[in-house]
């Protein structure tokens, strides 16, 4: 089944562009309608609504935020994928208190944009028979509760994960979410940096491991993410201000003891 997209660009080559990209290399969704600002969308969803809009948010006449909240007041549903090639978080923040889905950043990233039309379309193909043809909107609580339970599912994924690469791009795909965008709101809702809280997270889990287990400094360095036992030893140090070895001598030798 193919899936309706209402397109919102003022710029004819990315327009062209994005139908293409939806179309030829994603496939699964058709533009059936295209608008080259907001006044316009709004004039389109009356004739026919889609099951997704896809819209820039500068533009002439009426821009995307001011489009996505007037309508919001007919088509509460229907899902919005915000693209810009503004970079500023404040722009994201109030898209998303409009239910917008995602935000993408200019110029567009095609796993990025795959990974979240992929996500739609099987969001889409499970809607049972006799259900509201576009998904619910969020429950009580809002955005800000979403968005809290964001960032739990990322501390989640990451302490499951100390032991691996953890990058922001893995994690932001794995919850479906803009990397910046997942970047920006994991800082406001920790007041930290995702790496600063990666690293945390893995001294954490080296403290725990030299106090309660007796494996070797390299072995630990593994565990805690690290595959030079070196560069492990040196961040430790830095970190929490004795070397390995010495923070088990000083803090975990009675565990040991006969």
């Amino acid at each position: 089944m193919m899936y309706k997209v209402l397109l919102v660009e003022d710029e004819d080559l990315i327009r062209q562009g994005l139908k293409k990209l939806i179309e030829d290399v994603i496939g699964g969704f058709t533009v059936a309608q295209e608008a080259k600002n907001g006044r316009e969308a709004l004039e389109s969803l009356k004739r026919s609504l889609p099951d997704l809009i896809i819209t820039d948010i500068r533009m002439k006449e009426m821009n995307g935020l001011e489009m996505i909240e007037q309508m919001r007041h007919s088509f509460p549903d229907v899902p919005v994928l915000v693209i810009s090639g503004y970079g500023d978080f404040e722009y994201a923040k109030k898209a998303l208190r409009f239910k917008v889905e995602d935000y993408l950043l200019k110029p567009v990233d095609r796993i990025e944009l795959s990974q979240y039309l992929t996500g739609l379309k099987e969001r889409l193909d499970g809607r049972k028979p006799g259900a509201p043809h576009h998904p619910s909107a969020p429950q009580s609580g809002g955005i800000e509760e979403n968005e809290r339970k964001i960032i739990r599912k990322v501390k989640e994924m990451i302490h499951a994960h100390l032991d691996q690469d953890i990058s922001l791009q893995f994690i932001a795909g794995n919850v479906h979410m803009n990397h910046q965008y997942l970047s920006s709101l994991f800082k406001l809702e920790t007041g930290q940096n995702f790496v600063d809280y990666v690293i945390q997270c893995r001294m954490e889990r080296a403290k725990q491991l030299l106090r309660e287990t007796n494996l070797k400094i390299y072995e630990i360095a593994k565990l805690s993410g690290y595959d030079n036992a070196k560069y492990f030893m040196t961040v430790f140090k830095q970190l929490i201000g004795v070397t390995p070895s010495d923070y088990r001598e000083n803090e975990g030798s009675r565990i040991f003891e006969p």
